[in-house]
């Protein structure tokens, strides 16, 4: 047996980081239940000194359906992130959920101080997926990754004047302006990493790349 090569570089790789992030969101789930009190955002604890929610809001959950739903966009998108070119583990790890994740937190302290409580992964998994279409985008040049951006986009308007779309019935609204920070955060880990593509040649895509290189 031996681990699948990375369909760009040709290098064996597995993720982990992804696997591992959703054992503890489910280990979570499954120890304190949903919505647990001392683990949710809660602007109030905060404050008080209760600064581990910052991390650990992200991490939990209402319910079994809201927890599936972010679980197995994790598990999709987070695996691609880290086979993709620009992608891998530390990168997942430091750039999508720690620079997302501060993105978010940083947004709901200081722009929406009626959020008083808040959980979830969805506002971060809104960076991963800006940050793996517009890294696609920019690696291939192929447009269908940039449709797949502004569907997201579309999604987020559509929520804004319509209501929920997949996560309706819960508890708790999706909360749009944390999906916005995180989409917008996204955009900018996937920006500011240089292409590993030539923009002057972008048909040096389908070149295949030495095995020794």
């Amino acid at each position: 047996m031996h681990a699948p090569a990375n369909a760009f570089h040709g290098r064996p790789r597995l993720p982990w980081f992804t696997p591992g992030l959703a054992a503890l969101t489910a280990a979570l789930y499954a120890l304190a239940g949903g919505t647990p009190s001392s683990l949710v955002y809660d602007r109030a604890a905060i404050e008080a000194g209760e600064v581990w929610r910052l991390v650990t809001g992200h991490l939990v959950h209402l319910d079994l359906h809201h927890l599936g739903y972010n679980l197995g966009a994790l598990l999709a998108l987070g695996t691609a992130y880290e086979l993709a070119p620009f992608g891998g583990p530390r990168r997942l790890a430091l750039h999508i959920f720690g620079f997302g994740g501060l993105a978010v937190t940083a947004t709901l302290l200081a722009v929406f101080p009626d959020t008083l409580r808040y959980c979830g992964l969805s506002a971060v998994l809104n960076t991963l997926y800006a940050a793996l279409t517009l890294g696609l985008w920019r690696e291939t040049r192929e447009k269908i990754w940039l449709v797949a951006l502004a569907a997201s986009i579309a999604k987020i308007a559509w929520e804004a004047a319509f209501g929920p779309i997949f996560s309706a019935g819960l508890a708790w609204p999706p909360h749009l302006g944390a999906h916005v920070a995180g989409l917008l955060a996204g955009c900018l880990v996937a920006l500011s990493r240089p292409s590993q593509i030539s923009d002057e040649d972008p048909e040096s895509l389908s070149q295949p790349v030495s095995a020794n290189a």
